[in-house]
């Protein structure tokens, strides 16, 4: 007697890993219309900073290996090589220290605004039929 999986159940091989949801924050609903208070607050983009810190590392990092003085036992471009990875990490670390400083101040310059929430059914915007109002037909009579 053999055992044989039955073509009902589901194979452990076929199955899919299930997927990581990531948690995020939902909005508040909107209300219909009328005012609402919302939180104004500038966060900077921080991979711009991690980025842009890695490059001025890689820079510095050239430029301090060609600056530097050769040696009996590494050539030029060993050195230089070493000084742009020891320098693209650090600037990697500062962009993130310095986006993060960034994010932490507009916390707390964070103010509260009200808001005119408006129904997009409700407002009034041009009709199909009528031309847009750059355009030449619009400014013949006739």
């Amino acid at each position: 007697m053999t055992s044989a999986p039955s073509p009902s159940s589901p194979r452990p091989s076929a199955r899919k890993p299930p997927r990581r949801r990531r948690r995020g924050r939902t909005a508040a609903p909107l209300a219909g219309a009328g005012q609402q208070q919302m939180t104004l607050r500038r966060a900077p983009n921080i991979w711009a900073f991690v980025v842009l810190g890695g490059i001025v590392g890689i820079v510095v990092g050239v430029l301090v290996g060609l600056a530097g003085g050769g040696s009996a036992q590494f050539t030029q471009g060993t050195v230089v090589l070493f000084m742009v990875s020891v320098f693209a990490v650090l600037g990697l670390a500062a962009g993130a220290v310095v986006a993060l400083v960034l994010d932490r101040i507009s916390v707390a310059r964070a103010r509260a605004v009200t808001t005119e929430v408006v129904d997009e059914d409700a407002v009034p915007g041009p009709r199909a039929e009528d031309p847009p109002a750059d355009d030449p037909r619009s400014s013949r009579e006739g």
